[in-house]
């Protein structure tokens, strides 16, 4: 069995620091697109150098964060992702951000992607050996606990 797929470590740069005093909620998602594009392209082979290349590639169809706790000027972290699922055209990952000091999680992500044409802006398959390389991540994922944020709705929670 496989482990989640670790980023490098970075830190919070003061432009991203928002007049809460810490990380803005759209540097999260900016944190999360870039390393996924790392994983993608080096785990997958369907990230940006494949998208140069083929003249398409992955567009978020749908993505689903949850704030667990702040990033500060010039903390650490990181993000791991899973491979929870995917079919010639898509894939649907989790993705966790983690402070480097401590590895608590302060973000969690669930996205799913799209195959995209650029040509004609329509979905299409990815070639037959991504298909694989995604189905393996899948299968290698699979028993790897999720985060409890994974698959929940969006609402306000009313007292009974």
């Amino acid at each position: 069995m496989s482990d989640w797929i670790r980023s490098k470590t970075r830190s919070v740069p003061k432009d991203w620091i928002d007049y809460n005093g810490h990380m803005n909620l759209a540097y999260y998602v900016m944190a999360f697109d870039h390393d996924l594009d790392d994983l993608l392209d080096h785990k997958i082979g369907a990230g940006p150098s494949f998208s140069k290349t083929h003249n398409q590639g992955p567009f978020a169809l749908q993505n689903h964060l949850h704030y667990l706790d702040e990033l500060l000027l010039g903390e650490e972290f990181y993000c791991k992702f899973l491979m929870l699922d995917g079919d010639e055209k898509r894939v649907h990952v989790a993705g966790s951000m983690h402070r480097a000091s401590d590895d608590a999680a302060v973000c969690v992500m669930e996205q799913i992607l799209i195959n995209v044409d650029h040509s004609t802006r329509r979905s299409t398959n990815y070639p037959q050996d991504i298909i694989a390389r995604i189905a393996a991540l899948v299968e290698d994922h699979r028993e790897i606990e999720r985060p409890k944020q994974i698959g929940r709705p969006i609402g306000l929670r009313k007292p009974r």
